[in-house]
């Protein structure tokens, strides 16, 4: 069965913190482990709830403060202008498709398909960075996450009739954002008829598709503590999962280049970006460690000829 992104990214992630954790073991612990956990994972059940995530009330912003003005033509009063006009262009965007071949056979996709890349940082046990996890860890990711070619964010498919939530709940074809989402934003006029507008959606503790902050903006994890509670080889000394395993999306930014024109957008770069913080957890002989790391999934529009054709077999007609 194709997993989904939720399921290869949970899987990196709950990988990464059974090195992160047994960093200080044996490296035959820590095979071992991995061996176990990347077994426990791809066994476990991967289930959404229908409740959104808590959502952070000070979101500390990373980007340059918004500016009245107008911009390429376009008269930005509020912020409250700027988010709905990335919706608007959002959704005229979303709403055009195109032929493809794929593997040699034709299909109809998204025109505006992006590409995907995963990286893991700031790994550390116990406060502190382990230089053979992170010699491992590139390694890892490698092996285990391939890119995978959707709409624009939030999106699950390059088919628009099937890029939706799993539970069927958000359809992606529309931009599911609201303007109390974002945090901040900010526009720049380019000078060739296009603008940028920079977003950055407010921090959420976890973060559920389509029914949040973050996942009205990104591609989200989803409910990843029953990921974590699937795995076998990890437990806790105290306290419960909750309480334990935070994971916290804060920090991230959408990078939009807009056609002001056609309202097309042209161009884009959204970083996500995850802290996971564990404490209190044993893994194997090893009890009671705490460890962290930052998961940092970029998305760029458009896709390359180059990314489409060796990821899905995928050529644009």
């Amino acid at each position: 069965m194709k997993k989904t992104f939720k399921r290869v990214l949970c899987a990196v992630t709950a990988v990464c913190l059974i090195l992160t954790l047994a960093g200080c073991a044996k490296i035959n612990y820590v095979t071992n482990g991995t061996i176990a956990a990347i077994k426990a994972v791809q066994d476990g059940s991967y289930l959404e709830t229908d409740t959104g995530a808590d959502e952070g009330n000070a979101t500390a912003s990373t980007i340059e403060p918004f500016v009245a003005n107008t911009y390429g033509g376009v008269e930005f009063a509020t912020e409250e202008d700027v988010i709905n006009y990335y919706i608007e262009c959002l959704n005229n965007t979303k709403s055009q498709t195109s032929s493809y071949t794929e593997n040699g056979s034709p299909a109809t996709y998204y025109k505006m398909v992006c590409e995907e890349a995963l990286t893991v940082e700031n790994l550390l046990i116990e406060g502190k960075k382990n230089s053979m996890i992170d010699d491992l860890v590139p390694t890892l990711l490698d092996e285990m996450f391939h890119g995978g070619v959707n709409g624009l964010p939030p999106s699950t498919n390059r088919n628009p009739d099937l890029d939706h939530t799993e539970d069927g709940t958000v359809d992606f074809k529309t931009s599911p954002l609201q303007v109390d989402d974002i945090a901040a934003c900010n526009v720049a006029d380019n000078g060739d008829g296009t603008i940028t507008l920079t977003l950055q959606p407010k921090a959420t503790i976890l973060s559920m598709p389509g029914k949040d902050s973050q996942g009205r903006f990104f591609n989200t994890l989803g409910d990843i503590t029953s990921t974590v509670e699937s795995i076998s080889v990890l437990s806790f000394s105290g306290g419960t999962i909750d309480e334990n395993f935070v994971v916290n999306y804060d920090g991230g930014t959408g990078v939009i280049k807009i056609d002001t024109a056609t309202k097309e957008i042209v161009e884009a770069d959204y970083t996500l970006i995850v802290h996971i913080d564990v404490q209190h957890a044993n893994i194997l002989v090893i009890k009671d460690k705490s460890a962290s790391l930052d998961v940092i999934f970029k998305i760029h529009a458009p896709a390359s000829d180059e990314y489409l054709l060796e990821t899905k077999g995928l050529v644009r007609a």
